[in-house]
């Protein structure tokens, strides 16, 4: 059982490990807004990616038919709402403080977005199906437990991957805190050129 765990840690892992806009983000709010703020953003990410690697796991084909069907909609909208984060954050006018404690309200939301935000790529779950063939995973025959032993080690494998990236952005903090507001303006821009690229590409 402890060899299907490692081998979802290993496709988690390989599945977070490109870096794009949901990676920017978590960095610029480790940045921007605290290590708590950057670790539940790829927490949510992570749980993102333990639900694709549990569509491919236990076959769920109904799930990833309706995700290959409705892929442009989901890839426009994830794009619409990338645009809106960039705009935000990049229009944004506060400058975070050095001791700075973010609401626990921006916690929940830190998580939910960046989650939902992950679950808009369903392509995502052709790459957990082709990286699943090349470990011999999700086949029709495997057992439950054995299935539900690779998402906890994908979900793990991401969160490791997730977690080196909040850390990366405290210790950014601490250095870059005098140029926060232009950091924020770069960021944000880049983020939402990001969605307009994926909305113009799903049509």
């Amino acid at each position: 059982m402890f060899n299907f765990f490692l081998k979802g840690m290993a496709i988690g892992a390989i599945i977070a490990m490109p870096f794009g806009p949901v990676g920017m983000l978590c960095l610029g709010r480790a940045i921007t807004n605290g290590l708590r703020v950057g670790l539940l953003s790829g927490m949510g990410a992570a749980a993102a990616d333990a639900f694709y690697g549990a569509v491919a796991a236990f076959g769920l084909t109904f799930v990833s038919d309706f995700l290959a069907t409705h892929a442009r909609v989901l890839q426009a909208g994830g794009g619409l709402f990338l645009v809106g984060m960039g705009l935000r954050l990049a229009l944004s006018k506060t400058t975070p403080q050095a001791a700075e404690t973010p609401p626990k309200k921006r916690y929940a939301g830190a998580f939910a977005s960046i989650f939902l935000l992950t679950l808009t790529n369903p392509m995502t779950v052709v790459g957990f199906l082709a990286i699943f063939a090349g470990f011999g995973l999700g086949q029709v025959d495997a057992r439950a437990s054995e299935a539900g032993a690779v998402v906890a080690g994908v979900f793990c494998g991401s969160m490791i991957w997730w977690a080196a990236i909040a850390f990366g952005g405290k210790l950014l903090r601490l250095r870059l805190l005098a140029h926060m507001r232009s950091i924020k303006r770069v960021s944000g821009w880049l983020i939402a050129v990001f969605g307009l690229w994926a909305v113009f590409f799903a049509h």
